[in-house]
């Protein structure tokens, strides 16, 4: 049996689905905010390094410079070299309204030895979606460009060092290689932040250009208020201004999208099998207390995990994972009855 595109694993977390149109318009240009996962994690995640296996061919990338799996052949005419710049856009079959993009996760092949078909899939791919907006805004390109500008830079920067704490204006202005405002002049707004943005040559579309500016306003990055000294580099800055600005609100509820698409090719019928799994949840509130998807998704599997070895229904011994049917097929079927449940198709 020859499987192409055998293993296609998507994961996403944390999108905020209650005011995502208004955020997009007015409060968020990022579009995303964070629950249960911080923006530390979140932006370091994008930052490792991806392994993965397509049409035959085992692709490395290194996590300076990610990129989609979709367009590796274009990188190598192109030369990407940003994380964030070739992210993908894709759409799941089962809820095609979704605009999302995707990039590689770590290393795939991992699941190719635990399935048993590494030798024989000529794809296996495991991605992390994020949500890419409108058609004006993208995800990716935002951040690509507080990348270019410096503020994923982890590195002790000079001017947060001293104990007189620099403001984050003077910081953002700093980084856009911008000596000092001068008194007689207006004060830089968005529009000298976007036109110092394309001059530094951070991005090359005015509408990144744009967008971007409107993030770091939206941040705060452009306010006359001391850093706090538990900020020591720029990525310190970002993440807590991001941590501040991007909190979930009482009103708001996060969303998990798990996609699963299993390609099998049987050479001498000639027939291809597909085989799709959707999961889509959301965060729920019960008696005016909202518990997140990811807290569902996480918690209730894990509990489940638990209750199955307090009643001996799992007799294996020792750290196992959730591939062997005494401990699936239970799981399942107890995950189910909590109302998390998968759409599948099989065409």
């Amino acid at each position: 049996m020859l499987l192409g595109n055998s293993l296609f694993s998507i994961q996403l977390a944390l999108l905020n689905v209650v005011e995502i149109f208004y955020d997009c318009c007015h409060k968020n240009s990022l579009i995303i905010n964070y629950v249960s996962w911080s923006p530390v994690g979140a932006i370091r995640a994008g930052r490792n390094p991806a392994t993965y296996k397509y049409c035959g061919e085992t692709i490395h990338i290194d996590g300076k410079i990610l990129v989609s799996w979709v367009r590796i052949s274009r990188k190598q005419q192109t030369g990407w070299d940003s994380i964030y710049d070739s992210a993908t856009r894709i759409r799941i079959a089962d809820f095609p309204a979704f605009a999302l993009e995707c990039l590689p996760n770590r290393n795939s092949l991992l699941y190719g030895d635990l399935y048993g078909i590494g030798s024989e899939a000529s794809t296996i791919f495991r991605g992390t979606l994020r949500y890419e907006g409108m058609v004006y805004i993208c995800f990716s390109q935002i951040m690509g460009t507080l990348s270019r500008i410096g503020f994923f830079n982890n590195e002790t920067h000079p001017l947060l060092k001293n104990e007189k704490r620099p403001t984050f204006r003077k910081f953002l202005l700093k980084l856009l290689d911008v000596a000092s405002e001068d008194p007689e002049e207006p004060m830089i707004g968005e529009k000298e932040i976007i036109e110092r943005i394309l001059t530094l040559g951070h991005c090359k579309e005015q509408s990144t250009a744009v967008n971007t500016a409107k993030t770091l306003i939206s941040l705060g990055l452009l306010e006359q208020e001391e850093i706090p000294t538990s900020c020591q580099s720029a990525f310190d800055v970002a993440c807590f201004r991001m941590e501040e600005r991007l909190s979930y609100a009482g009103t708001e509820k996060d969303m998990v999208l798990l996609y699963h698409e299993v390609e099998v090719e049987y050479p001498e019928s000639q027939i291809t099998k597909k085989h799709r799994a959707t999961l889509l949840e959301f965060g729920k509130t019960v008696n005016g207390k909202t518990t997140s998807a990811m807290a569902l998704t996480v918690g209730i599997p894990v509990a489940i995990g638990a209750l199955l070895l307090l009643t001996k229904k799992i007799q294996t011994r020792g750290v196992l994972r959730p591939l062997e049917p005494e401990v699936y097929i239970p799981a399942l079927d107890t995950i189910e009855a909590y109302g998390i449940n998968l759409i599948e198709k099989n065409e």
